[in-house]
């Protein structure tokens, strides 16, 4: 009898033992829950932004059109691994398309390291969300021309894969680019064994204004005809270089809530390149003004030569109004009057004037 009270009182402590053990484990996988759900929260960021709206094309003669689209929807992901490694993902939606993948490695404002996919540091304006631009789009012809969305080169994401060395130096008074890529399409293989390099440098005597000095020397495949440069042809290796100045100021310096810290900005460049023995000629100004609580004028000035040797000149003049309902979402509407050379002409038709509105909602 005593041996079988013995064995039960061992087994109701093992029991206890074993119940305050559990509960102790239970009690550490909650905090260890709670902690490495803290750590997500804090490490990882997720963002996003959709565009959509209305467009009337009205040229002077010709088929008149008008259509509600979708401009873009992209949600991006961004996680802190380390203090010093930073990993980026973002995918467009409407294109089923994954844009930007890359690594970065921090060790110091003035030394980063990026591989992977994403835009190229070429122009001011190429590297700026469509968020933040004035025009509902496209961007600048010029900067959108060169950076891609020349059908030889056919990307129009204005992105590319290669590896980026960048930094700030003097108290961030000068930031400089370097980078080599492959010189083709989005989420491709280098097609023609040749890596184009290129370089940017931004001077900031203040910070609300800005000086940029950018360019590109490299090599192309031509993935296509171009009615724009018969000089080159598909498939044909050639010589892609570019080169771009700009300045841009602003009445302060602002951060990305544009609902409530709102300025007046100016930015301009003149930019343009060789593609083969075709040259290209553009220059823009961008603006826009407060007028009340969010409410703003926006106008844009472009002019482009897509081929100097023909004639192939555009010009741009748009004015609209914006108006941020919270930090990056507004309501946009605009108007644009395309006046085209008689080669232009020739090529995409007559003179004529663009209604665009725009709803943008961001998080």
């Amino acid at each position: 009898m005593k041996k079988l009270i013995t064995t039960i009182a061992a087994l109701l402590i093992a029991m206890g033992g074993m119940a305050e053990t559990t509960e102790t484990q239970d009690v550490n996988e909650g905090k260890d829950l709670n902690y490495w759900a803290k750590e997500l929260a804090s490490r990882v960021k997720v963002r996003g932004y959709a565009q959509a709206g209305y467009t009337a094309t009205l040229p002077e003669e010709g088929e008149k059109r008008n259509t509600f689209d979708m401009k873009r929807v992209v949600l991006m992901v961004g996680a802190e691994i380390t203090p010093e490694f930073y990993a980026f993902f973002m995918h467009e939606f409407k294109l089923k398309d994954m844009q930007e993948y890359y690594l970065e490695y921090r060790p110091s404002k003035a030394f980063k390291l990026r591989f992977g996919q994403s835009k190229i540091e070429y122009t001011m304006e190429n590297p700026m969300s469509p968020c933040v631009l004035e025009s509902i789009g496209p961007m600048a012809q010029g900067v959108f021309w060169l950076c891609g969305y020349d059908p030889l080169i056919g990307n129009p994401a204005g992105r590319d894969m290669g590896l980026m060395m960048y930094g700030d130096l003097f108290n961030d008074k000068l930031g400089y680019v370097l980078e080599v890529v492959n010189g083709g399409q989005t989420n491709a293989a280098d097609r023609d064994n040749r890596k184009n390099v290129i370089g940017k440098l931004e001077y900031k005597p203040v910070p609300n204004f800005r000086l940029s000095v950018s360019g590109q020397l490299g090599y192309g495949t031509a993935v296509a005809d171009s009615k724009y440069n018969p000089t080159v042809k598909e498939g044909e290796i050639y010589r892609q270089n570019r080169y771009a100045a700009g300045a841009e100021w602003k009445s302060k310096a602002t951060g990305n809530d544009f609902y409530k810290n709102r300025c007046a900005m100016v930015r301009t460049e003149v930019l343009g390149g060789k593609d083969g023995d075709c040259k290209s000629f553009g220059a823009y100004v961008s603006s826009s003004i407060p007028l009340y609580k969010g409410l703003d004028l926006v106008w844009m000035a472009d002019y482009m030569n897509y081929n100097t040797d023909l004639g192939l000149k555009k010009t741009n003049l748009m004015a609209g109004l914006q108006y941020w309902i919270f930090k990056k979402c507004r309501l946009q509407a605009q108007y644009t009057y395309s006046m085209r050379s008689d080669a232009m002409k020739a090529l995409e038709g007559s003179n004529q004037s663009v209604i665009q509105t725009q709803i943008q909602v961001a998080f």
